[in-house]
């Protein structure tokens, strides 16, 4: 019937259908193949759809010296470079001077002499422009422009202290920035600014309860916003403050159990339907939502009406009101655990309900059956993980500010019963707080409230936030501008956690800065453009980049713009581009140049990072061979950003079997190779396994237990028994016949032939990555990986065995002391390669050299925000990989599309959106290097599927200039 099949695949009109087909035919396309570079007289007759600006080379000069430094040219930007790969032995002369040295030897400043004789007292040092702009009216509102490098920290911090001279009490300061780790920067900025101002004297700075109540509040908005929950929670409606769901395992169940709602809701809708009960309308705007809240009521009526007229019982049900199955460790029955106990009751007796009442009346009325027929939840999420899409969409959604009302029938519905879940258990996730917090905001009692407390507000990475802080800030302070904004819009590269970088500085300016009072300005907008961090040639060539970080039609926003400049007296050092012929190449480049840099001395390991566009890509990880070239090489390292190959399951898998090989006694070992190698060993037998012998007082090896239940014919089924006889089989040829006869890398060798080549790899997220030859580069890496490290086992003699009755070598006999040597280097490289905040030190060949201290941070862009090193390592920088292709718009933006014209013209620009964002993620990863910047621009793609994706031939990428790059190196490459 035309009403059940609305309940089953909600109904759409037919324009709304037509325009989700159009949308899914512009934006389905896995990847966008990106056009050809093209020569200039090409360019100037052609541009690209990408969303690529063609390059007129003709706008570049290029002047060579007789030392082979070039030097690129363009208005008043000028960038040394070499394409020279030859290591020069002698270190670089670059006595480069910091901010805090160069500040103290500049006339203009006020600043302590750059070594004072006392060195643990805290000094304010701020260049003219910043102790200028520190103290601008604090009354009206002001938009700091800040650079990167520029000490946009200081310059906030320094505001703050001289609003507190001016007389402002200090608790009337509100401070907000992007993450916890900046809030507690600001803190300790501030507090050490307060004891240089004499602020704080006569105070014990140990008394920390003292000392905090005589400074501003300083905190992320997440943070204050929860805060005004727990204050206001009940002028929101609710009986307790909710609790905040912060993980996505807590997501991805929250989600679940909004899908077993909206089956839920459908079923009483029918049941009422069946029964012959008048159901409640939609009182709100757009499509009917499928979610009903609230049911209880209507399901007791329900339930009422059926033991009355069909004889329905819940005894018939067979619910076990008594059991208690939910207890925590300590036998107490948790509250939440409660509270989903009585819902996974109430589903059973619902579901119950219904399919007695289909039985009795909806069969013979030719009713859908809503058990046999759920949604479809695929037509609108498509893809293979369709719980990970609907998370996606969510995320999308909430961090945008979207409103459910806004979104065709099923994504309103989705988002309707996913919210009503969270509300049912009392919680809230992040974006609920900051929605909460401007809802109480509205409230014109507590507005007032608020502003009393806080009359000042100070927001740092104003280009980070999203749809829903922007209006916080409007909200506390329009029509007051007591508000400073610092930010750089080059610097917004959080686009895909819905910041909303363009549409928050065209309202600030339009709200703040450009209103007119009595026909003068409101605010005013100041820039910080010195970059005490890099020198001259690095921070020209972002200034050029920069140049694509805004649209060109866009005067509003192109007023951001401002050039930066490098410290005059700062020594300058070439940047270096270099080709490569394919990724081997390129990671023994990196490694041979990373290893030249610490043995001449010039920087520890941890002030070099090599920055990536992304980790994983795909099955594909784009750092993987660097990081083998540094473990031959003997260079620690740590990834951020994502899983290092070292943890990746091919190499735990490997790791695994070294151990149980070289242990048979390691039980973690054996679990993880009987989970993941034994054939036709499921579950239920690893159990059996486990549990043999579980009564005896002698402790029995998980590998003991494994062969005695090999040959126990009652125990496990006779194809269990055959995978598990095979894999002892194997174990024992290698303990047996192998160690002592044959190298350890021909061991390495066979173990991968036997049980790794055909291993699936698994993202970071632990789903499984389909591969197949064209998605992987060639040979095989995680091999190549093991190799290496045996390498540097043997670069390290302190590391080998010493009480081996035979000398051991590479191509000798391997001993058991050499395998178990072996598999303690794999364990301590793989949790070192983990960075969990705590910088490890692994045992490495050179790690009793100081200048092997730290290690190489090998990181993504996202990660690499907010910081700097001295020697960055830029790889795959050719087109597909940085920048990334356009994928499309987002399932959140499609589904408000199809309901709304103006939004669908408004997504035909997502591409050029795609591509400014990642121009800023070019210029945040070139701007994070103090001396040494090292681009690598690949000759051939990494793996085959590319050139089919992109181009047959690899090009640079649209952010480095034609004239960069050289194919000196390699005669097939092409010039421009």
């Amino acid at each position: 019937m035309a009403g059940q099949g609305a309940l089953f695949r909600p109904a759409e009109t037919m324009p709304v259908r037509q325009a989700r087909r159009r949308a899914r035919g512009r934006g389905g396309a896995v990847r966008n193949r990106v056009a050809k570079r093209k020569s200039p007289t090409e360019a100037s007759s052609s541009s690209e759809s990408s969303g690529r600006t063609t390059e007129d080379s003709s706008k570049y000069t290029c002047t060579q010296s007789d030392n082979g430094i070039q030097q690129l040219t363009l208005e008043n930007y000028t960038v040394s470079f070499t394409n020279k790969r030859e290591v020069d032995s002698k270190p670089v002369s670059t006595g480069f001077a910091s901010a805090r040295t160069v500040l103290g030897k500049r006339h203009d400043v006020k600043a302590e002499p750059a070594e004072p004789a006392e060195p643990d007292v805290p000094v304010i040092r701020l260049d003219a422009v910043q102790e200028r702009i520190s103290k601008l009216d604090f009354e009206r509102p002001l938009l700091i422009v800040a650079g990167a490098g520029s000490g946009k920290t200081a310059t906030l911090c320094a505001r703050v202290i001289e609003m507190m001279k001016s007389g402002v009490h200090p608790k009337g300061i509100l401070v907000i920035t992007f993450t916890n780790k900046a809030a507690d920067e600001l803190k300790q900025r501030i507090l050490r600014y307060m004891q240089a101002s004499g602020m704080l004297e006569n105070v014990d700075i140990k008394d920390r309860g003292v000392v905090n109540s005589l400074m501003p509040s300083a905190s992320t908005f997440h943070s204050w916003c929860y805060g005004m929950i727990m204050r206001f929670y009940r002028q929101l409606g609710m009986n307790k403050c909710p609790l905040v769901a912060a993980a996505e395992s807590e997501h991805k169940r929250l989600m679940v159990l909004a899908k077993e709602q909206l089956e839920d809701c459908r079923r009483l809708v029918q049941c009422e339907q069946m029964l012959g009960i008048p159901g409640c309308k939609q009182k709100d705007e757009g499509e009917p939502s499928i979610y009903i809240q609230h049911t209880e009521a209507r399901w007791n009526e329900v339930l009422r009406l059926a033991r009355e007229t069909t004889g329905f019982s819940i005894d018939s049900v067979g619910l076990d009101q008594d059991q208690d199955q939910d207890q925590n460790q300590r036998g107490k029955k948790t509250k939440f655990a409660e509270k989903a106990r009585t819902t996974s009751q109430q589903v059973s007796l619902m579901r119950a309900l219904y399919e007695h009442l289909y039985a009795v009346k909806g069969r013979r009325m030719k009713l859908l059956d809503l058990v046999e027929n759920p949604i479809e939840f695929g037509a609108a999420f498509p893809g293979k993980d369709l719980l990970q899409g609907m998370l996606s969409f969510m995320y999308r959604a909430k961090a945008k500010g979207y409103r459910p009302q806004e979104m065709p029938q099923l994504e309103r519905s989705v988002l309707e019963a996913y919210n009503g879940t969270l509300r049912q258990f009392d919680l809230v996730d992040f974006d609920d707080i900051l929605d909460m917090t401007n809802q109480l905001l509205s409230d014109k009692d507590v507005l007032l409230e608020i502003r009393g407390q806080f009359p000042y507000l100070l927001v740092d990475e104003f280009q980070d936030f999203n749809r829903l802080q922007t209006q916080l800030v409007l909200k506390l302070q329009e029509n007051v501008g007591r508000v400073t904004a610092v930010g750089d819009l080059k610097q917004s590269i959080f686009e895909f956690r819905g910041a909303t970088c363009e549409e928050n500085y065209h309202i600030f300016l339009e709200k703040f800065v450009d209103a007119q009072v009595e026909g003068k300005a409101l605010g005013s907008m100041e820039s910080l453009t010195t970059n005490y961090r890099s020198h001259k040639s690095i921070v020209d060539l972002s200034n050029i980049l920069a140049l694509e970080t805004v649209d060109e039609g866009d005067e509003q926003l192109r007023r951001l713009l401002t050039p930066s400049q490098a410290v005059p007296d700062a020594p300058e050092v070439p940047v270096t581009v270099w080709s490569t012929s394919n990724i081997q190449d390129e990671a023994r480049t990196f490694g041979l140049r990373i290893k030249a840099i610490l043995d001449r001395g010039d920087c520890k390991a941890s002030d070099i990072a090599v920055i990536s566009r992304c980790i994983n890509f795909g099955a594909y990880r784009p750092t993987g061979l660097i990081e083998t070239e540094l473990l031959r090489r003997g260079i620690p390292f740590v990834v951020r950003g994502g899983k290092s190959a070292l943890k990746s399951k091919r190499m735990q898998i490997f790791m695994a079997l070294i151990r149980l090989i070289a242990n048979p006694n390691d039980d973690l070992a054996a679990e993880y190779c009987l989970d993941e190698l034994v054939m036709n060993v499921g579950p239920a037998a690893v159990r059996k396994i486990k549990n043999q012998g579980i009564n005896r007082l002698e402790k029995q090896s998980l590998f003991d237990k494994m062969t005695t239940a090999s040959t126990n014919t009652g125990l496990l089924s006779k194809n269990a028994r055959a995978g598990l006889q095979a894999f002892l089989a194997d174990i024992d040829l290698w303990q047996q016949k192998q160690i002592g006869h044959v190298p350890l890398s021909e061991l390495i060798k066979d173990i991968f032939a036997k049980y790794l080549v055909n291993v699936e790899e698994e993202d970071d997220k632990g789903k499984p990555q389909h591969t197949n030859d064209e998605d992987e580069p060639e040979g095989d890496a995680v091999l190549d990986m093991s190799m290496a490290i045996l390498d540097s086992l043997f670069e390290a003699p302190e590391l080998l065995p010493s009480n081996d009755d035979s000398d051991v070598s590479r191509d000798g006999p391997c001993t058991m002391g050499l395998l178990q040597a072996y598999s303690s280097h794999l364990c301590l490289l793989s949790t070192a390669a983990e960075d969990q905040g705590k910088l490890k030190k692994p045992k490495m060949p050179n790690a009793k050299s100081p200048k092997y201290e730290g290690a190489i941070v090998i990181t993504t862009v996202h990660q690499a925000k907010g910081l700097e090193w001295k020697h960055v390592f830029l790889n795959h920088f050719i087109e597909g990989m940085f920048p990334m292709g356009f994928r499309g718009i987002s399932k959140a933006d499609e589904a408000r599309a199809l309901m709304n014209s103006q939004i669908a013209k408004q997504n035909q620009q997502a591409a050029a959106l795609h591509y400014r964002e990642e121009s800023r993620l070019g210029y945040v990863a070139i701007t994070r290097a103090k001396t040494g910047l090292y681009i690598s621009v690949l000759e051939k793609y990494p793996v085959f599927w590319m050139e089919k994706v992109f181009d047959k031939s690899c090009s640079p990428s649209r952010f480095l200039p034609n004239i960069m790059y050289s194919a000196e190196s390699s005669s097939k490459r092409r010039c421009y």
